[in-house]
């Protein structure tokens, strides 16, 4: 299939993951000598709980990991016998990195990040599907909303990062539009609400930001236009990943693993006014969008009504090969992984 990438673009994508990943390889390298790694022995139930680090690709100050989180401060970790610790990292590379030298045996990644590893040999294996669709939001302003991929053409598009997984799902939903990705002149800036302020005066037509922040920059902005601008309407799902060696060696503590984050998102879907919830994660975890009542509900509200159970077809937290396959097929389509086998790469049977 011919890539509505130019080969630039395309070369360049990957130039970035590759840089990021020796980077993080030499940074981990003093950590995994210093013996931080934590201990994987045993089975949960036998005993002693479990201890096994969870690294997450950005701090935990947003409502994308409400599941790790509400599993940790609820107890559903330990009911499982596991003794989890939640480690923030700065980006996916760090956090593969992480995987792959046994800093830590678990970690979250969309497929845009996952893949392109995957595809070049590297041993790490989805476990089970925790977000079916992208959550990315654009903020724009009412003067100029931007509410379609279409609408992005010609734009100057602020993001946290350049590479980054902002900007690979921004060129999958152009391409999807039929937009070419170089109309778009792409800044890195802040992903905060204050950045909202050069986006009124003009200096940006939008920027992407997490659910949580584009809640809050709407519920403090009454000219805040925000919407998925198409960055949702291409297959694109978020595994847990560990690697084949892990998987093999401690089965059980992995599937203890998504035991309990099913359980923790279960609890928060059944949770209809999701006080209970939000009292639950306060108890051990404070930020601003947390504490704002309005904005950690509404966040919440689309994430157990979409991101977390799709559309429906498949059971809480398992993998779908078709979904998984269609996901790797757009992006070998839009030149962005190379020829490969999906199939090999993800693990069906670990979710009860």
């Amino acid at each position: 299939m011919t890539s509505p990438f130019p080969r630039d673009r395309r070369a360049r994508l990957r130039a970035v993951v590759g840089t990021g990943l020796a980077a993080a390889a030499l940074a981990l390298s003093a950590c995994a000598d210093g013996g931080g790694a934590a201990s994987s022995g045993g089975d949960p139930g036998s005993g002693d709980p479990v201890a096994l680090t969870y690294v997450s690709f950005l701090p935990l100050e947003s409502l994308t990991f409400a599941p790790e989180m509400m599993a940790d401060a609820g107890g559903f970790f330990e009911k499982h016998g596991l003794d989890v610790t939640l480690e923030p990292v700065n980006g996916t590379p760090v956090a593969i990195q992480s995987v792959l030298g046994g800093a830590a045996q678990v970690t979250r990644l969309s497929t845009v990040d996952s893949m392109p590893p995957m595809v070049d040999g590297q041993p790490i294996t989805a476990v089970g599907t925790m977000m079916h669709n992208s959550i990315l939001q654009v903020v724009s302003h009412e003067s100029n909303p931007i509410e379609s991929a279409a609408d992005l053409e010609g734009t100057t598009l602020g993001m946290g990062s350049v590479g980054g997984t902002s900007e690979k799902m921004l060129d999958l939903a152009l391409a999807d539009a039929g937009v070419d990705p170089e109309s778009v002149d792409r800044q890195v800036v802040g992903v905060g609400p204050a950045t909202f302020d050069l986006v009124r005066a003009g200096q940006l037509d939008g920027y992407i930001v997490s659910l949580d922040t584009a809640e809050a920059i709407a519920a403090a902005n009454d000219d805040a236009v925000t919407s998925p601008a198409g960055l949702d309407g291409t297959p694109d799902v978020q595994t847990y990943v560990a690697t084949p060696e892990y998987l093999e060696q401690s089965p059980e503590t992995v599937k203890a693993f998504l035991a309990a984050i099913k359980e923790a998102v279960q609890f928060m879907i059944d949770d209809e006014d999701l006080d209970e919830t939000l009292e639950i994660l306060r108890s051990k975890y404070s930020f601003a969008n947390l504490q704002d009542d309005a904005i950690a509900k509404a966040a919440l509200e689309t994430l157990r009504t979409t991101a977390w159970i799709g559309d429906g077809s498949t059971p809480l937290l398992q993998n779908s090969m078709d979904e998984w396959t269609g996901s790797y097929e757009i992006l070998n389509g839009a030149g962005m992984v190379d020829d490969g086998d999906p199939t090999q790469w993800i693990e069906l049977d670990l979710v009860e």
